[in-house]
């Protein structure tokens, strides 16, 4: 039997430039898995792809609390480095221009222990000027409250087309 548990699938059928995944962290689990697949932009230029968290009370939080810092595997140039400490959110990477997308798999831990930082790693693929792009990366959102969803948001006026967000609770078997 799995430890995984799907708890939500999120669709993006519409250009949009934020959405939310609300009601899937809970006290059911320490650890969730989230992924995304298929994600599209709409124009013909490259966008961001950045997330944040949502409260118990149901407000996102857009404070200078997040941290992060990203390994950028780019296929055709060197390998460069992202980071920032207070951030207004947690930055993954760019999306290339449509009709190519991106894959993601990242781990939340903590998000619902008020008495804990949220902490993040993750993992992602994109097509990048004809090549491809890979990441990987940690964050932190150092403030100790309890979150009960997340943002997908892109910061650079090109919206998201197509795609679907699957997040699950690991259940840890002792």
């Amino acid at each position: 039997m799995s430890n995984l548990r799907l708890i939500n699938e999120t669709s993006v059928s519409s250009s949009v430039s934020t959405v939310n995944v609300t009601d899937v962290f809970s006290a059911d689990f320490d650890i969730y898995k989230f992924t995304i697949t298929g994600l599209e932009t709409t124009g013909t230029t490259q966008t961001r792809l950045n997330l944040r968290y949502i409260n118990s009370s149901g407000s996102v939080v857009s404070g200078s609390t997040y941290d992060y810092a990203t390994l950028r595997l780019n296929s055709g140039s060197s390998f460069t480095e992202a980071k920032s400490t207070s951030a207004t959110y947690q930055q993954y990477s760019q999306i290339d221009q449509n009709p190519e997308g991106a894959g993601f798999v990242g781990y939340v831990f903590n998000p619902n222990n008020s008495s804990s930082y949220t902490f993040q790693v993750w993992q992602m693929m994109s097509a990048n000027a004809g090549g491809s792009l890979s990441l990987k990366g940690i964050g932190v959102e150092h403030t100790t409250a309890s979150y009960t969803g997340f943002q997908i948001l892109e910061v650079s006026s090109r919206p998201f087309n197509n795609g679907t967000i699957r997040t699950y609770g690991l259940r840890v078997d002792s």
